[in-house]
C-alpha cells in the first residue's frame, strides 16, 4: 500500500534476475504468433470423445456392437465406454482409451456404411461479454478499463488493463488445483468473496489440537501465522486481503469484486503484524512453510529497500522454493526508485524464479511511486487505486507495488490452470514476452510494457521493438528549460519538432525536480508518455519518440520548488 509522503505500510519490493535478450529469443516470432493467434480461435473438444451418428431406426443394438468391433477389431482401437444418447438411441458417444488415437477412430467410423456421420465431442460456450455479475466489477479497471475514473476521479486509456476478459471469455476463470500462497498480513477467513476459495487442509481436523497431518503445524486448516505463531491466520491489517482479493476474489457471484481466477486455493501465511512489519524468521519460516503446503506460487507484497535485507537466509529459502519449482511474485517497491543501481529485497536476489513487479496508473504510466530497473523490475502491472476485499468484509481502493503484484500472481495461477505443465520458467518467461508494449515502460522493466493475461494464457509473444543504432542519431540545434527554480502547481509543455525524423530523443544537461512528486515527461504528439524523470539527472538521453516530434512536460505539485531542467539539443534518426 502506498500513501503520498507516507509509505505507511512499505509492503513492497523490487527487482530479481537480469535476463538477457538473447534468453528469450525465437526462430520465428511471427509464425509463432501467427500459429497462436489460429489455435485461439479453433474449437475445444472432449479429449477421447467421439459422437456416432447411425443410418436408419433397425437394428441399433446389433449396429452398436459393430461399432465397437469396427473400432477394436479392424482398427485396433482400445474402447472405454460406449453410451447412447437418452434422447435419440440413433447418437451414441464413444469413449476411447486412448484420446491420442481420435482421428483414427473417427476415420475408421467413418469408413463403416453403418455410421452416418463421426465427430469429435465439442465443447460450446456461452455467448455473453465474459464479464462476472459481480456488483463492484466496473471499479475494477486493472481488469477490465473502459475509461472509466479511478477511486481519486483519474479518468483511465481504454485497454490499460491487463486484458483477462478475454480469457474468461473462452470459459478459463482458474481452478481450485492451483494453490497461491498469499505471505502478507493474513487474509480474512471469513470475507464473502474469499472464503469459498480459501485452502482448506485436507489433512487437519480443526479444533482437535492435534497435528493430524504430521506437518509440524497443529490445526493448519487455513494457513499459518507466524507472527503469533498460531493456526489464526486472519487478518488483521487489510493488506493481506486486498491482495488476495485481486488473486482469488470470487468472480461471478453477483456480490464485491472479482479476481483474476474466479476460482482458486488460497493459502493465508501471516508474517506481518497488523502494523505491516515482520522479521526475516518469520519470512523465511512462512515461505518455508508454502513450499511445504505444495504452494505452485508465492505472492510477496513487502519488501526492504537496504542492502542489510539482502540476507543469506531469506536468499536461501527463496533459492530452495525455485528447487521445489514454485514461481516468487515479489513487489518492485514503492521509492519511485532504480532497482538496477538500487536493489530492494527479497525482489532483487538473482534466482530464476523471481518475478519482481512495478505499479501502472490506469493510463498504463508507471507510478511516481514505483520503483523499476531495466534488469531488476521484470513486468508491469496495474497497482494504483486498485479495489479489493479488506478484512472488515468490505472493499477499499489501495496503491502500491503491492497491489500490482496480486495481479501477476494472479495471472500465473491462470496460466496454470488451463495448462498444468506449465513450469515457473516457462510463465516467467510467457509475463514478460507476451506483455503489451508501451513506451513509457520500455526503460522501465525487462517486459517493455504492461502484463497480458490472454496473451500469457495463449502464449502470444508481442513484438519487441529494437532501438536504432547509437550511431544512427544525429544532434539537432534545440534549447528548452524551466524557471529556476520552478513554480508550484505547473503543467508546461515545451515542443520539438525534426522534419522527417522517424525516432526522436531529448538531451537534458540536467533535471532537478522533487523526488518522485514532480516529473519531467517525454512524450509523443499524441501524448503518449516514452519517458519520466523524477529527482536529480545529469546528462540524460531520454527515451526516444516515433515520429518527428518530442513534446516536454513539466508538471508539478502543490509543494517544493527545486531547479527544475535544461534541455540542450535533440537527437533525431532519419
Amino acid at each position: 500500500m502506498m500513501n503520498r509522503r507516507n509509505q505507511g505500510i512499505a509492503l513492497a519490493v523490487m527487482g530479481a534476475v537480469a535476463f538477457q535478450a538473447s534468453a528469450f529469443a525465437t526462430s520465428s516470432p511471427k509464425a509463432k504468433n501467427l500459429k497462436a493467434k489460429q489455435q485461439s480461435r479453433e474449437a475445444e473438444f472432449v479429449a477421447g470423445d467421439v459422437i456416432v451418428k447411425l443410418n436408419g431406426q433397425k437394428g441399433l443394438q446389433a449396429a452398436r456392437a459393430q461399432l465397437l468391433s469396427t473400432l477394436e477389431s479392424k482398427a485396433g482401437l482400445k474402447v472405454k465406454s460406449a453410451r447412447s444418447f437418452q434422447t435419440d438411441e440413433t447418437l451414441t458417444k464413444i469413449v476411447l482409451a486412448d484420446a491420442s488415437e481420435t482421428d483414427r477412430a473417427i476415420a475408421a467410423l467413418q469408413a463403416d456404411p453403418s455410421v452416418q456421420y463421426a465427430e469429435r465431442n465439442v465443447i460450446y460456450r456461452r455467448l455473453d461479454a465474459g464479464v462476472p455479475n459481480d456488483a463492484d466489477f466496473s471499479k475494477l479497471w486493472g481488469l477490465q478499463n473502459v475509461g472509466q475514473a479511478d477511486s481519486a476521479g483519474q479518468v483511465g486509456t481504454p485497454g490499460a488493463d491487463i486484458d483477462v476478459v478475454k480469457v474468461w471469455q473462452t470459459g478459463k476463470t482458474g481452478s481450485k488445483n492451483i494453490l497461491v500462497a498469499v505471505i502478507d498480513t493474513g487474509v480474512s477467513l471469513t470475507h464473502a468473496d474469499l472464503k469459498d476459495n480459501l485452502y482448506t487442509n485436507p489433512g487437519e481436523i480443526a479444533g482437535n489440537e492435534v497435528d493430524d497431518d504430521g506437518n509440524g503445524f497443529v490445526d493448519d486448516v487455513h494457513g499459518w501465522n507466524f507472527f503469533n505463531n498460531t493456526s489464526n491466520a486472519n487478518d488483521d491489517n487489510d493488506h493481506g486481503t486486498h491482495c488476495a482479493g485481486t488473486i482469488g476474489g470470487t468472480g461471478n457471484n453477483g456480490q464485491g469484486v472479482a479476481g483474476v481466477n474466479w476460482t482458486v486455493s488460497l493459502l493465508p501465511v501471516k508474517f506481518l503484524s497488523g502494523s505491516g512489519s515482520g522479521t526475516l524468521e518469520a519470512a523465511v519460516e512462512s515461505i518455508n512453510y508454502a513450499a511445504k503446503m505444495g504452494a505452485q506460487i508465492m505472492s510477496n507484497s513487502w519488501g526492504c529497500a537496504s542492502q542489510t535485507c539482502n540476507t543469506q537466509a531469506l536468499g536461501d529459502a527463496i533459492k530452495a522454493a525455485g528447487e521445489k519449482g514454485i514461481l516468487f511474485v515479489a513487489a518492485a517497491g514503492n521509492d519511485g526508485q532504480n532497482n538496477d543501481s538500487a536493489p530492494n529485497f527479497p525482489s532483487n536476489y538473482p534466482y530464476p524464479n523471481v518475478l519482481a513487479v512495478a505499479a501502472t496508473d490506469n493510463r498504463d504510466v508507471l507510478a511516481a511511486f514505483s520503483n523499476y530497473g531495466k534488469n531488476k523490475v521484470h513486468v508491469a502491472a496495474p497497482g494504483v487505486k486498485i479495489y479489493s476485499t479488506v478484512k472488515s468484509g468490505g472493499y477499499d481502493s489501495f496503491s502500491g507495488t503491492s497491489m500490482a503484484t496480486p495481479h501477476v500472481a494472479g495471472i500465473a495461477a491462470l496460466m496454470m490452470s488451463v495448462d498444468s505443465s506449465l513450469d515457473y520458467a516457462e510463465v516467467k518467461r510467457r509475463l514478460i514476452l507476451t506483455s503489451t508494449p508501451v513506451a513509457g515502460l520500455k526503460k522501465k522493466v525487462t517486459a517493455q510494457g504492461r502484463v497480458n493475461a490472454y496473451n500469457a494464457v495463449m502464449n502470444i509473444e508481442t513484438p519487441r521493438e529494437v532501438p536504432p543504432a547509437e550511431g544512427d542519431w544525429q544532434d539537432v540545434t534545440f534549447s528548452a528549460e524551466s524557471e529556476h527554480p520552478y513554480l508550484k502547481n505547473q503543467d508546461l509543455t515545451w515542443t520539438a519538432t525534426v522534419p522527417n525524423a522517424k525516432f526522436v530523443r531529448v538531451f537534458f544537461e540536467q533535471v532537478d525536480v522533487e523526488d518522485k512528486f514532480d516529473v519531467v515527461r517525454v512524450e509523443s504528439a499524441t501524448g503518449e508518455v516514452v519517458d519520466e524523470i523524477t529527482g536529480k539527472v545529469d546528462n540524460y538521453k531520454s527515451e526516444y519518440v516515433q515520429g518527428e516530434t518530442a513534446v516536454i512536460r513539466l508538471k508539478s505539485d502543490f509543494s517544493v520548488e527545486r531547479w527544475g531542467f535544461k534541455a540542450t539539443k535533440v537527437q533525431a534518426v532519419y
